[in-house]
């Protein structure tokens, strides 16, 4: 998986290093989402087996997919292997950037198609994306079955505004959004009141057809409302994506035609707040985001290090988690508390980056966590941090993370650079590559939290 490996060892704390890439390497194996979707979906004959539930294809007359997302392409594949020439159409929109190397990797899509749509910002073709799904969803009848193939980054490269809004306003209320701190369930719960498919918006246009979705969960508590966006009942309501707004002080910053929209609650602007019992919905979530640091520490088991899970729910600003990691880790190495070395801290979730003011160049949460574990860490000692979006793609670089020790300062430092400024000013994706502490993988073809893993020899 890590393109850039043998650079990444060439420096620095190489012993800790070297099993931080391994952990790595294999938890990603072990988030497979072609491998999941095959283990749940099986046919034998005429009976369809999807998880829990058992289906008789001989009684439907269509079979349509859908779907959006980072890890969405890979499923694809997988259901095309599974129902060949049984599925009738299919439409899926992956990350831009994403098609040429999934298709190197994993073979092309014959029956689905796909296009490519931007993230975390949508743009055009996420709303020509979003038109897409809506008019297969529509032409779902009874007798059908769609499957919806769900994955993070699936509200950005699917946009399909309620009417009144423009994509203009969709794009403009997401660029603040994402760059304001706020978490990812907080973001969604303004995204899906200001949709036409999302908060569950998308169901009732598919049915009475038979609705199966999988998804594979990029959220912390692997709840499934915040996994199956299109499918699953809201739980949140028009006022509390109004609260979102204020709490970042960026209701007055959103466009008018957002604030008025939100500003006037109606029933009928409100999303579904439950489907009736006997609704043909489905849901199996192929892999769960707990997966990850489970395979990690088994990893960790392997290579003789004693494997403690922090947390699931990593939160906060990225540079100041990052500080607070290391300085549990330099405990570890001082005193041996809570744990002797060897181990390996490991916590997943989310961590955010707040703007203040323009950019001046490029990173992204775990970028940025990395960098900030780094400046309190001293040349020799034996600790190692490793920050990584799981999908390959750290923030809107092409950097995976990065991974930094005692020696990143300095080096940074004989070459010009300082890790403090790059902070402050949000580009240390420049100093990361500069003393080879960017991790590359490429599109992995998954996406569940983000992982960070802290090795103390």
């Amino acid at each position: 998986m890590i393109k850039n490996r043998s650079k990444l060892l060439s420096h620095g704390f190489v012993a800790g290093r070297e099993k931080a890439l391994n952990m790595v390497d294999y938890a990603l194996q072990c988030v497979d989402p072609r491998a999941a979707v095959k283990k749940y979906v099986t046919l034998d004959g005429s009976r369809l087996q999807v998880g829990e539930y058992g289906f008789d294809l001989n009684g439907i007359k269509n079979i349509y997919a859908i779907g959006a997302g980072k890890a969405t392409y890979p499923m694809a594949i997988a259901l095309e292997e599974i129902l060949g020439n049984r599925i009738t159409d299919g439409f899926i929109a992956v990350k831009r950037g994403q098609q040429e190397a999934f298709s190197k990797m994993l073979g092309s899509l014959s029956r689905i198609r796909m296009t490519e749509a931007g993230h975390p910002i949508p743009d055009e073709s996420s709303f020509e994306a979003g038109k897409e799904v809506f008019k297969i969803a529509a032409k779902a009848g009874e007798g059908d079955m769609i499957f919806c193939l769900m994955s993070g980054g699936v509200s950005a490269q699917a946009v399909y505004p309620v009417a009144g809004l423009s994509l203009n306003d969709k794009i403009s209320i997401n660029d603040l959004l994402v760059h304001s701190g706020a978490d990812i369930t907080e973001i969604m719960t303004v995204r899906r009141h200001l949709s036409q498919i999302k908060g569950g918006r998308l169901a009732p246009q598919m049915l009475p057809a038979t609705v199966v979705s999988l998804t594979v969960s990029d959220e912390k508590t692997d709840t499934m409302e915040w996994n199956t966006d299109w499918t699953s009942p809201d739980s949140t309501t028009l006022a509390d994506a109004v609260n979102v707004l204020k709490k970042y002080e960026l209701w007055e910053r959103v466009s008018k035609g957002v604030r008025n929209y939100l500003s006037n609650p109606s029933p009928d602007k409100e999303t579904p707040k439950e489907f009736s019992d006997d609704s043909p919905l489905y849901y199996c979530m192929v892999v769960k985001t707990r997966e990850i640091w489970q395979a990690a520490a088994r990893c960790a088991q392997k290579l003789g290090l004693t494997p403690v899970l922090l947390t699931t729910m990593l939160t906060g600003e990225s540079r100041e988690v990052g500080r607070t990691l290391a300085a549990i880790a330099t405990e570890i190495h001082m005193s041996g508390n809570p744990v002797k070395p060897p181990c390996v801290l490991i916590a997943t979730g989310e961590t955010a980056v707040r703007l203040q003011g323009k950019p001046r160049g490029q990173g992204g949460a775990n970028q940025e966590l990395a960098a900030g574990a780094c400046l309190d860490l001293n040349p020799g000692d034996p600790i190692v941090i490793c920050a990584l979006d799981t999908d390959g793609t750290d923030g809107p670089t092409s950097l995976a993370g990065a991974i930094t020790d005692g020696s990143s300062v300095l080096r940074a430092r004989e070459q010009g650079y300082d890790f403090y400024q790059a902070l402050m000013e949000h580009d240390v994706s420049t100093v990361l590559k500069a003393v080879e502490d960017a991790v590359v993988t490429g599109p992995t073809g998954t996406n569940v939290n983000d992982l960070v893993l802290c090795v103390i020899l």
